[in-house]
């Protein structure tokens, strides 16, 4: 599978990872039955439907410090990463309870902080094929950055989260045209 998918398989990697954690958890389970509740809408277009949780995918940045990072020498050589990102999320309940929402919210921070790194089968779609790992960490957002956000949805606060994943890998589709030099002569005479 090609990296420009990995956007999407990084927000299927969070619902899976958010579900594997309450379907097994009576109480939470009675909350979110099934894992089709946790939606990748954003709050304003995931409130309308049953109690769920969105995970939306509302801001994407570049994490600047892999720009120049040496490339490692493949054989075959894979293509040049051409974009290292940081994606943030907000996760918000929309469980039309106060006390579900802190239940369930509290969950999930319980369940990102005990496994702050995601590799492996814990990885869904292109990621796991690649063999990425996944860094999460919870944000600090600051009231005003929080209003902005819920302004742009138009719509009234709602208890969240905010978390970034990161380094998420997006590779150039040019195949490299030849070997990378590895070796180099200086003849001076």
């Amino acid at each position: 599978m090609s990296s420009y998918r990995n956007l999407d398989s990084v927000s299927k990697t969070l619902a899976s990872r958010i579900w594997n954690g309450i379907k097994t958890d009576k109480r939470l389970k009675e909350i979110i039955r099934i894992e089709k509740q946790i939606t990748c809408l954003s709050p304003k277009d995931a409130q309308a439907k049953s109690p769920q949780i969105s995970v939306f995918l509302y801001n994407v940045t570049e994490f600047s410090i892999m720009r120049n990072l040496p490339q490692t020498i493949q054989n075959p050589p894979k293509p040049p990463t051409i974009l290292h990102l940081n994606l943030h999320y907000l996760i918000t309940p929309l469980t039309q309870d106060a006390e579900n929402d802190q239940i369930v919210l509290g969950k999930i921070m319980q369940l990102l902080s005990e496994k702050p790194v995601l590799r492996g089968s814990d990885l869904q779609g292109s990621l796991y094929e690649n063999g990425d790992d996944l860094r999460i960490t919870l944000d600090s957002l600051a009231t005003d950055d929080l209003n902005k956000l819920w302004t742009m949805f138009q719509t009234p606060y709602k208890l969240c989260l905010s978390y970034t994943v990161f380094p998420v890998r997006i590779e150039s589709s040019i195949k490299p045209v030849g070997k990378p030099v590895i070796n180099k002569k200086i003849n001076l005479q």
